[in-house]
């Protein structure tokens, strides 16, 4: 058929030829007008022939199709009603699979469902609040090693603790005791998705879900888990009165102390009830400082007041910079930390932060008050500081004008010198002039006349007023009968008090938040140091009349461990330098001041810092052969070394840690045992 249609069509177009040569033969040449229509006759009758042919051909195929197709046709007819029988099998198995389909959906939902109830948070309904908390589940854990390799465990939290297992093993470890004690953040420093961190004051754990889901679902059942944990332990905790008579006529409470004195558990427990009934035995620490709520267990230690746990959450969405809250009963307290509240109190800091309450800008916080009413009130007091006396209303109410000021220095006392010193305080303290009603510090205010003062001082004349900030406060007073609230280590003698009871007098123009700082520093004097930083005081304020010294550095001279634990809770830097580029620590090696050496190293001092001779603290501490602060600096140096070694922990070496809560303890409490000679 394909040939036939080609020969056609060659034809065809021959033909065409023929027609255009005879149409283009001229008339006056008969010879080549007659070989035209010759060639023309010829194409006609091959083209005859030709086309003849090809319409047979395509007859020919027109046949077979149609042959073909009836024969279709009758076999289909034939086949119709095996096709319907066909198609309606077809049906009824699409029915049945689609059935099917969705049962297998349901089951879908159902595992999704029951993987969600796993993996998710154990929900406690109202009816079983108190039950236990409990979730378990499997997570990746980042090894301590030095591979820092992933390790997947099954975790399971349950009794207020972390434990995990491995998957072929039935021993439970504990990753960590006391979820109270633990903070719960999203790990977003790690490498890894669906990662969150458990902080704890010792260590810190990386652990991953498999999916976002997981993820917050482990963060939010930890959260209920420590908020959990935190009601309960303010459930359990009997009011202090309480406690104290069933310890008085229980018969064995001696028996029974020694006893519980045996376990470690046991002895923190004594010892946070012990701190508990120091600080609580403050003036004013036995309510919240901000609501007035009985029997506070939280506290706000770079402020040194205690707190309810409803004010203590307010403190703590103000950021650390601000407010740094610690559990009273739960936490680690460093020794220098606990002299700072109590020479703070509740009482002392009111009076600092509510001198001029106004209730048109904030309405008073009470314990059962609205929470936005709580978050108001506490953030003018301490955020916007809008009820503080300010330095330049500054008045006396005699009307004279005032001319100097200086601030009263605390009183050093040691163990042994506390009983001689103690009688020197009652006869200063009823020699004082009652505390002014008015203006600046109600209690931390007095005015001196006398002649020889003012004579000293250089600022002429001998009747003028003169404000001395800090008088001793009545519960400092009567503390330090029971209490050592500051046992220096730099001491001189026993005329201290009697010779240098203030710091130098300044004229009223020098009268600043930063001065006072500093002056204050310099006295040792903590009410009057929270006083001058409620004012805007900078507490890295440098000195230009005194070598360039900021405010730690003058604590530092005076070797008081609680003043400048206090500067370092406000944000004092320990990596400033002054004139002669020493650092708080060079000044403490200079001094022989272990405790604070001691103090600067747990809070990362850099002991590589060099002065302006190129010395740095170990250089001076190896020069004046002071063996101990020797001994803290090659540790703590040996300490950092260790840390940039590999496969070593990053939290630090458990020797570096326990040799400085010794010397810790001891500055604290025994000061006279570092002054080695």
């Amino acid at each position: 058929m394909k040939e036939t249609k080609k020969h056609f069509e060659k034809i065809s177009d021959d033909l065409d030829n023929a027609l255009v040569r005879n149409s283009q033969a001229p008339r006056s040449k008969a010879q080549e007008c007659e070989e035209a229509f010759n060639v023309l006759t010829a194409m006609k009758s091959c083209f005859a022939h030709t086309a003849l042919d090809y319409v047979f051909q395509m007859l020919s195929f027109m046949h077979a199709q149609s042959t073909y197709f009836h024969q279709g046709h009758d076999l289909f007819t034939d086949l119709e009603t095996h096709m319907k029988d066909i198609a309606s099998q077809v049906k009824d198995l699409s029915e049945k699979a689609r059935i099917e389909r969705k049962e297998m959906e349901d089951c879908h939902s159902l595992v999704q469902q029951k993987t969600d109830v796993l993996c998710g948070p154990a929900a406690v309904s109202p009816g079983d609040a108190d039950a236990p908390l409990a979730m378990e589940g499997y997570l990746f854990k980042r090894t301590s090693n030095a591979f820092r390799q992933w390790v997947r465990r099954w975790f399971i939290i349950q009794n207020s603790q972390l434990v995990y297992r491995k998957r072929s093993k039935d021993c439970l470890t504990v990753m960590e005791e006391d979820l109270r004690l633990c903070t719960i953040r999203p790990g977003a420093e790690a490498d890894r998705r669906f990662c969150f961190e458990v902080l704890s004051p010792a260590r810190s754990h990386m652990l991953q879900a498999d999916s976002e889901q997981e993820c917050q679902a482990w963060i939010t059942a930890l959260t209920d888990c420590i908020s959990k944990a935190y009601r309960d332990t303010m459930h359990d905790h009997e009011p202090l009165e309480e406690v104290k008579t069933q310890d008085a006529s229980s018969p064995d409470s001696s028996i029974s102390s020694e006893a519980s004195a045996v376990t470690p558990k046991s002895e923190a427990k004594n010892k946070a009830r012990l701190r508990m009934e120091q600080l609580l035995s403050v003036p004013g620490n036995n309510i919240c400082c901000d609501c007035g709520a009985a029997d506070p267990r939280w506290a706000s230690i770079n402020l040194g007041i205690t707190l309810c746990i409803e004010c203590s959450g307010t403190h703590r969405s103000f950021g650390v910079h601000k407010s740094k809250v610690r559990s009273i009963t739960l936490d680690t307290w460093d020794p220098e930390l606990v002299k700072v509240m109590l020479e703070l109190g509740n009482e002392v800091v009111n009076r600092c932060y509510e001198a001029n309450v106004d209730e048109s800008i904030a309405p008073r916080a009470t314990p059962s008050c609205s929470r936005a009413q709580r978050e108001a009130w506490i953030t003018a007091k301490y955020v916007k500081r809008a009820f503080v006396s300010k330095l330049d209303q500054v008045t006396m109410p005699s009307g004279n004008k005032i001319r100097g000021w200086s601030v009263r220095k605390k009183i050093r006392r040691s163990p042994g010198r506390l009983m001689t010193k103690e009688n020197s305080r009652e006869e200063w303290s009823q020699s004082e002039p009652e505390d002014l009603a008015s203006g600046l510090l109600e209690a931390v205010l007095s005015v001196s006349n006398t002649t020889a003062r003012d004579s000293d001082s250089g600022l002429g004349g001998s009747s003028s007023d003169v404000l001395v900030f800090g008088a001793e406060a009545s519960n400092v007073t009567s503390l330090s009968k029971h209490l050592d609230l500051e046992s220096s280590d730099d001491s001189t003698g026993e005329d201290d008090v009697e010779e240098m009871a203030v710091t130098s007098w300044e004229d009223m123009s020098k009268l600043d938040p930063n001065l006072l700082l500093y002056k204050a520093a310099e006295a040792r004097n903590l009410p009057v140091m929270l006083e001058a930083l409620s004012n805007g005081a900078d507490p890295n304020w440098v000195n230009p009349d005194d070598n360039d010294k900021t405010p730690i550095m003058k604590a530092v001279e005076t070797g008081s461990l609680s003043a400048c634990e206090f500067l370092l809770l406000n944000g004092a830097k320990l990596d400033r330098k002054d004139r002669q580029g020493h650092t708080p620590l060079h000044h403490a090696a200079i001094l022989g001041n272990t405790g604070q050496v001691c103090q600067f190293l747990k809070r990362g001092a850099d002991h590589t810092l060099k002065d302006i001779k190129g010395q740095d603290p170990l250089m001076i501490a190896v020069d004046t052969a002071n063996a101990d602060i020797v001994t803290l600096l090659r540790l703590a140096k040996l300490n950092d070394e260790m840390k940039e070694s590999d496969g070593f922990c990053p939290t630090g070496d458990d020797t570096f840690t326990d040799v400085f809560k010794d010397f810790s303890n001891m500055a604290s409490n025994f000061p006279e045992k570092l002054k080695r000679k």
